[in-house]
């Protein structure tokens, strides 16, 4: 596994040569190509994608794309879409490669995926990628990106907030402002203006704000074993 992260071909195509298998993963689940994807190794990826590993191997960890995604290494990434890795897998039934990518800030990773046709309105687990970057802060970049790639305000959380509510609660209006114009105006809101969504979700008798961020982040990780 060191030679795949070390980009020393030489010594993968020996290990080959002698009868080494390339599709046996460690005790984490991963095989010779996730660790090569993860370290962001080229030219191992491309050797072994060359000599026949399914680009979308998965031994239990997610397939090599996610890997790539949550280690934001883009270059190796964008060889595993090249080879038509699925944008779209859901990994354990709760997370995607694109979420990996919000959730470790890799916007050129995202670009990526979006590109090879990664479904912005995916809801793998209980969130949207929208609902998702407006519970915690600190994502507007990702929000406005986001908006201009279609994905839609509109789609609520499991507790029926939409993604400018839960920028309401922060009282973040840059994000109110930016998804004001794509959100269907909520009928128990009377002033649909910025000012007046903060008001409202202030003033409101709220149901209580649940940190998806942090234990959502701590099920990723558990999915990755890298704590």
């Amino acid at each position: 596994m060191m030679s795949a992260q070390s980009s020393d071909v030489p010594t993968v195509k020996y290990f080959l040569d002698h009868g080494g298998d390339l599709m046996k993963a460690d005790d984490k689940g991963r095989t010779i190509l996730h660790h090569a994807v993860s370290a962001g190794c080229c030219k191992v990826t491309e050797f072994l994608l060359s000599k026949g590993v399914p680009v979308d191997i998965d031994c239990g960890r997610g397939p090599p794309l996610f890997m790539a995604a949550t280690n934001e290494q883009d270059k190796t990434l964008k060889i595993l879409l090249d080879h038509h890795a699925n944008p779209n897998i859901i990994i354990s039934g709760a997370t995607t490669p694109l979420l990996s990518t919000l959730i470790y800030r890799s916007l050129k990773c995202m670009k990526l995926l979006i590109k090879a046709g990664a479904n912005v309105n995916c809801k793998a687990s209980t969130m949207t990628l929208l609902v998702f970057a407006t519970l915690q802060g600190g994502y507007t970049n990702f929000i406005k990106f986001l908006l201009k790639a279609g994905a839609d305000p509109n789609i609520p959380d499991d507790l029926g907030r939409l993604p400018i509510e839960l920028a309401a609660l922060r009282d973040c209006k840059e994000e109110v402002e930016m998804l004001l114009p794509f959100t269907t105006p909520i009928p128990t809101v009377p002033d649909w203006s910025i000012e007046g969504v903060i008001s409202h979700l202030k003033n409101e008798d709220k149901k209580p704000m649940v940190c998806y961020f942090d234990s959502f982040c701590l099920y990723v990780v558990s999915i990755l074993n890298i704590a």
